[in-house]
């Protein structure tokens, strides 16, 4: 059986795992087997266990141990997306309306985690529901009863209240960008999670728990569902490499790597779980011979179940963005990100209020040159003014390379292949730019303003970049033709076979993914402990 093509880590066990993977898994029968131990993995882990199931969690990286300072100070978030032992990316195919400064069709490094906690290891650590609409949006429009916003309410609550949630505190810097909003006709808005709407100047709530000592840490679902809980019927073993899900002979499972590149199978009794993400998960599909049947015969794979619709529908927001220099001192941001931003519409003010499904559509983060590793700094100070342009219309895909199946999946996020999603970036950069132009901030700050290049349509191509909010591609629905899973997270026609993780949305969710991720998966086991 040949080794699944990612080099091994060289990393230290998690300490949980580490007293948890004590016996051998190859042959061992689980009742339910979790595919990845991210944001939603952690969770239906975590709840299976508690009910007392017998469960096996597997990801193929490994723990951060508490000592790792890059990883649980949250002003230390870009060292972590730089550190090759837990990113683990994939390069995308060239972007055909995307390029580089020489005008060639450019591939952009789509971020991927690996480790115990997931993309939660290395994100900004933003925490975002979602717009209500977009839940409704999915119950009502797209066949996806049971996920409108008042049923996902208590699963958000019972997330932010184990996991550690914390609205920045507002210094005078990030309390200039407040006012500068507003002045842009934004209004202020206290609690974009908890309120009727996201939009309007916001500060941010983040990921993060505040100690008694009044330090901040990174909190990731792994951290607070799974190392946190005593659950002495959950097995955690890091550095699987998982080939396939098999079902044969009545037997269910999956095959995988060990560490050491052995091939090996682990079975579960009741589920198999994929929470591997929107760019693995269906990979592992169509390794296991579920897909699209010609994609997988070209890939002289066994047909297991013909489903067309695995590995469509991925889409992901489109990141813009400009440094602006500045000449005054810049003071810490110790959430990573500034703690101030905003939620804003392309037309101005939302048409409808609420807004409803798509109408709040950009987003505003900003970050400076005084975190540590910070990109091309130079030596000079800046600030980065970055905006997303999300509910973009394009739909890319993932796929597997007939010459390597096992290899690295093909990602095409195929991003400005629809009509009017360059006008919608073309409006985030105008955005950002009338943030940056705004006098009284460049009076307070001593910053230079940007030159007007930024906004057009050469900036966009030459800086547009992914911001990981990836969905869609296992897509939730209720009919087989296209759609991957029913409102129940059940893989149509495969028995024993659920994927519960981001790649399940239809849509991205007006902002970051984390808290979709994480809502999907505490849903999921809701269903998961209800059926089994």
């Amino acid at each position: 059986m040949p080794a699944f093509e990612i080099p091994p880590l060289a990393v230290p066990a998690h300490p949980v795992a580490a007293a948890q993977a004590v016996a051998p898994i190859d042959r061992e029968r689980f009742d339910y087997i979790v595919v990845g131990a991210g944001a939603a993995g952690s969770i239906v882990a975590a709840k299976a266990a508690a009910a007392g199931c017998k469960v096996l969690l597997v990801d193929v990286g490994a723990g951060v141990p508490a000592c790792n300072e890059d990883a649980w100070n949250p002003a230390r978030w870009y060292e972590m997306l730089s550190n090759v032992d837990f990113e683990m990316g994939f390069d995308s195919v060239p972007q055909r309306n995307l390029y580089n400064s020489d005008k060639t069709n450019r591939v952009a490094h789509l971020l991927q985690s690996r480790g115990l906690g997931g993309c939660q290891l290395h994100n900004a650590m933003v925490y975002v529901r979602g717009g209500r609409s977009t839940y409704d949006h999915w119950a009502h429009q797209l066949g996806c009863g049971g996920w409108d916003y008042r049923s996902l309410v208590p699963h958000f609550e019972e997330i932010e209240e184990t996991l550690g949630i914390v609205t920045a505190e507002q210094d005078a810097f990030s309390q200039s960008f407040l006012d500068a909003f507003q002045r842009l006709g934004l209004p202020h808005n206290e609690d974009y999670n908890g309120g009727s709407s996201e939009y309007g100047a916001v500060p941010f709530q983040f990921a993060i728990e505040k100690a008694a000592d009044g330090r901040l840490r990174r909190t990731t679902s792994f951290d607070k569902f799974v190392g946190a809980a005593d659950l002495p019927t959950l097995t955690v073993a890091t550095g699987i490499y998982v080939r396939r899900f098999f079902a044969d002979g009545g037997a269910r499972g999956i095959e995988y790597n060990s560490p050491a590149g052995e091939g090996m199978r682990a079975y579960a009794e009741r589920e198999v779980i994929l929470s591997a993400g929107a760019i693995v998960s269906p990979a592992i599909l169509l390794r296991s011979g579920i897909g699209d049947a010609d994609a997988i015969r070209d890939c002289h794979l066994d047909l297991l179940q013909h489903l067309p619709a695995v590995g469509r529908n991925f889409h992901d927001d489109l990141g813009c963005g400009f440094p602006v220099l500045v000449n005054a001192p810049l003071p810490e941001t110790p959430y990573g990100f500034v703690g101030a931003g905003a939620f804003a519409c392309e037309g101005g003010r939302p048409p409808s209020d609420p807004p409803a499904f798509g109408e709040v559509n950009l987003e505003v983060q900003i970050s400076t040159s005084a975190l540590p590793g910070a990109p091309g700094a130079w030596g000079l100070r800046y600030c980065l003014i970055g905006c997303s342009a999300m509910h973009l219309n394009s739909r890319g895909t993932v796929a597997l390379d007939p010459a390597r199946p096992f290899g690295p999946p093909v990602v095409d996020p195929a991003w400005l292949t629809a009509e009017g999603d360059l006008d919608r970036c073309l409006a985030a950069m105008g955005l950002a730019y009338e943030v940056a132009a705004d006098p009284q901030l460049t009076r307070q700050w001593q910053w230079l303003a940007p030159p007007k290049a930024f906004v057009g349509e050469d900036w966009v191509r030459l800086s547009g970049t992914t911001v990981q909010h990836y969905v869609g591609s296992c897509q939730m629905g209720g009919s087989a033709t296209d759609s991957v899973v029913g409102p129940d997270l059940r893989v149509h026609g495969v028995e024993g076979l659920r994927v519960i993780d981001a790649s399940v949305a239809p849509t991205t969710v007006t902002g970051n993914t984390a808290g979709v991720a994480m809502v999907i998966g505490a849903k999921g086991a809701e269903l998961l402990l209800r059926d089994g």
